[in-house]
């Protein structure tokens, strides 16, 4: 793979600690439900200004190349965002451990991607690795080791999506929040993903999660800045 060149301070810089990653609201991109590859970049860089925090750069459609220069792209964008709103959104890579290792970009994985244990050793410290979880027994296989525990994990699906067709059965909140009570016990973060939308992001806000993951609610709002603010404003109102 052809990796773009990346020079200092741009995004290939790792965002910091963990801890002070904004999970309330993560957005996962698809090129789509936005309109086009093309456009996904604007889409990030208004839902960052709306108020998302996190941002992973999915796309099962194209050759690692491709990939790449698409992840830098809403790399940038997410870079430039962050810095008008004075803070850092890490981006990262949904599955791809070698685009993820040449643009220095954090790495998501499922269940039945590259292993864990691999993923988090082909990846310096500074990068953080999230992990799908499906059910209390991947959780507790994550934390049994011997790789350090997911940076994050994604509690997926908490309701039947049409965006992602090979998951598991929808754990609803309830089950969402078992898991997360769990991971936090290790000190993981968990955020929610599947069907997540305005009308119920509500009832997640109501569980020990520390975000929802969002898809179609952005990348096919008309006007994904104030589309990811409305979401941000019933998670924490629902917190209050």
């Amino acid at each position: 793979m052809t990796s773009p060149a990346r020079g200092p301070g741009g995004p290939g810089r790792p965002p910091g600690p963990t801890g002070a990653v904004d999970w309330r609201l993560y957005l996962v991109t698809d090129p789509q439900l936005g309109g086009g590859p093309d456009a996904v970049p604007g889409i990030v860089y208004e839902a960052v200004l709306g108020g998302a925090g996190a941002v992973q750069v999915r796309d099962k459609e194209c050759d690692d190349d491709e990939f790449a220069s698409r992840a830098a792209a809403v790399a940038d964008a997410a870079r430039l965002a962050g810095a008008e709103v004075g803070r850092v959104v890490p981006v990262f890579v949904n599955d791809r451990l070698d685009v993820a290792r040449a643009l220095g970009l954090h790495l998501h994985i499922g269940q039945r991607d590259v292993p864990f244990a691999r993923a988090r050793a082909a990846l310096p410290d500074g990068l953080m690795v999230g992990l799908s979880i499906e059910s209390d027994a991947q959780l507790e296989a994550a934390l049994a080791g011997p790789a350090p525990a997911p940076d994050v994990i994604g509690v997926s699906p908490v309701w039947s999506t049409p965006t992602k067709t090979d998951t598991a059965a929808a754990l609803g909140p309830r089950g969402a929040d078992r898991i997360a009570r769990a991971a936090h016990l290790a000190g993981v973060p968990a955020v929610g993903i599947g069907g997540v939308a305005s009308g119920n992001v509500d009832l997640l806000a109501g569980t020990a999660l520390d975000g929802a993951c969002v898809v179609s609610a952005v990348m096919a709002a008309p006007d994904p800045r104030r589309a990811a603010a409305e979401l941000l404003a019933g998670w924490d109102a629902a917190r209050r």
